[in-house]
């Protein structure tokens, strides 16, 4: 905010005084900000001069020697001097065509001030217009942060401040709310209002050409409308680093100031609170949906009963057909855990958000949700007079369109779903919900990188007998069990006799291509296989041992 206040040095060629004022050199450097105005007449300014001062000086102390200036320039630029203001004619004629170029290439103003003027008098108005020009903007930052406030004590929404916004800066508007993928526009010219229906979707869908990632700068570009290049600012949403979403403003009459969009960014922080706000209610609900969903999906009659009663209010129907669907984001990978770290939106909640955002424009069948940490619970609902196959086709459309949410919210490489079988009514929905978190746990629990972001419960196989914790449990100690000795045997020995077993079945005993898969000689192959067989006496060639010992290495693979 404090950059907003201050003034550029162009600027100050708007006071009275510097009318007939001339740039000699370094209009690059008008830009630069000015705080306040010295008077250079001492040999030894350099060391009293201040970042953003406007040096006044008729040269005398440097008279007799005016290509000092060439060695004073850089000086002023190092020290954040924003300019020099010089008379001539008195003590010198003009400035030597050196020091022209010292102060063009270090985008260094010197501005000729008009003989006549009084540096007193000149000082005294350029701090009058420096003081007037912060008054004035943050007369307007503070009514436009009311109009702001009052929208929000009326509890308005995101529509209205896209209203304001384009009334104050005549410009047509567009708000996006990052956190739940949805955006508004607003323009008082009908002829714009169209146009921007044209625009606004490609504008929302491509976030990553309109801004730097990360940045949190407004941010200046074009847009090619009919033919016709349009400037556009995007004013980031933002709070303490974490990025909400952005305003999008076309300059359609070129009016739109710096000190506009400054006014407009002031209030930033407040419409970020607006969306997260909307988030905290929507936790809010979450969390009464949590109940009623934790109830119709106990296996306890009772609980479910109990939830029948708020069936009406969740718009669950009783009698319909229903599925259960899980939506996992894998907090355990790493370069899951790295991107968030390098997200403005960092919060797995907020990620799930988007995902749920996102996906309500999508769905075609209805259904209840609830979030959990790193989760989505799905309860799909299907008209009974659905054919078994419509029903399919609409599961599988759910489910892609799920998949299609995370890969927009970049997210598709750490995202599973499972899906449980359907059934009529409610009884067994928690049967459904076990089937479907089992199917996530199949898909993440294999040694490998997950090929399949998807399972349903009833394709997976050998899977299915492990559906239930209490199997679940009874499966790995049996695995552990038959696996014993090889386990204390690396245990102890730092040995690779059980990766050796597992390359070994999966390669038909192969020796030479296990030596090949492990790097390994082929003599340490049979060495393994040796102490295998002779130490812990296993014989991996005896059928019944062998189904034992891959029986137990598919329940790790799959549960462990």
């Amino acid at each position: 905010m404090q950059k907003a206040l201050k003034v550029r040095l162009r600027d100050i060629l708007n006071v009275d005084l510097m009318a007939g004022a001339e740039l000699i050199a370094g209009e690059k450097g008008m830009d630069n900000v000015i705080t306040s105005v010295n008077v250079m007449e001492v040999p030894d300014i350099v060391d009293w001069v201040r970042s953003g001062e406007f040096l006044l000086t008729t040269a005398y102390s440097i008279s007799n020697d005016i290509e000092a200036f060439n060695t004073l320039l850089p000086i002023f630029s190092q020290k954040g001097v924003c300019g020099m203001g010089i008379k001539t004619k008195r003590y010198i004629d003009e400035l030597p065509e050196s020091v022209i170029e010292t102060a063009n290439r270090l985008a260094f103003p010197i501005i000729k001030i008009p003989a006549g003027v009084s540096y007193g008098d000149l000082m005294k108005q350029i701090f009058t217009f420096i003081i007037g020009e912060q008054t004035r903007l943050l007369e307007k930052i503070n009514k436009f942060n009311s109009q702001i406030r009052d929208i929000m004590l009326r509890r308005g929404g995101m529509e209205d401040f896209a209203e304001l916004i384009s009334q104050v800066l005549h410009s047509p508007t567009l708000i996006s709310d990052q956190v739940h993928k949805s955006f508004v526009f607003h323009s008082e010219d009908p002829d714009w209002r169209a146009i921007l229906e044209r625009v606004v979707p490609r504008t929302v869908n491509e976030p990553g050409s309109l801004v730097k990632p990360g940045s949190l700068e407004i941010h200046a570009g074009f847009d090619l409308i009919d033919g016709e290049k349009v400037k556009r600012f995007n004013i980031p949403i933002f709070f303490e680093e974490n990025l909400f979403g952005h305003i999008y403003i076309w300059d359609i009459h070129n009016s739109v100031s710096k000190s506009d969009l400054f006014v407009i960014e002031s209030a930033t922080s407040m419409l970020a609170l607006h969306i997260v706000t909307k988030l905290t209610v929507t936790q809010r609900e979450n969390v009464h949906r949590t109940i009623f969903l934790e109830q119709l999906l106990s296996d306890k009659p009772e609980s479910q009963a109990g939830a029948i009663l708020d069936a009406e209010y969740y718009g669950f129907n009783p009698n319909a057909y229903h599925q259960c669907v899980v939506f996992k984001l894998n907090d355990q990978d790493p370069l899951m855990a790295q991107f968030s770290r390098n997200r403005r939106i960092q919060e797995t909640s907020l990620i799930l958000t988007g995902i749920l955002s996102y996906f309500e424009q999508k769905a075609s069948s209805p259904y209840i949700w609830v979030t959990k940490p790193n989760e989505i619970y799905f309860l799909i609902e299907f008209d009974p007079k659905l054919s078994p196959e419509t029903r399919s086709a609409q599961t599988r459309k759910f489910v892609y369109s799920l998949l299609e949410a995370a890969s927009y919210l970049k997210v598709g490489d750490y995202s599973f779903l499972g899906i449980g079988r359907e059934c009529p009514g409610y009884d067994k929905l928690s049967e459904s919900l076990h089937e479907a978190q089992q199917a996530v746990r199949i898909l993440l629990s294999s040694h490998k990188k997950p090929k399949e972001h998807y399972a349903f419960f009833e394709e997976i196989g050998i899977a299915r007998l492990f559906s239930t914790p209490k199997i679940r449990s009874d499966f790995l100690s049996h695995a552990d069990e038959v696996l014993a000795p090889i386990l204390e045997y690396d245990a102890k020995h730092d040995g690779k006799l059980l990766e050796t077993v597992q390359t070994y079945f999966e390669y038909g005993g192969n020796l030479r291509k296990i030596s090949e898969v492990q790097f390994t000689h082929y003599n340490t192959v049979v060495y393994r296989i040796n102490r295998i067989r002779d130490i812990l006496k296993i014989d991996l060639k005896d059928p019944e041992t062998a189904f034992a010992i891959q029986f137990a290495l598919k329940i790790r693979d799959l549960l462990a």
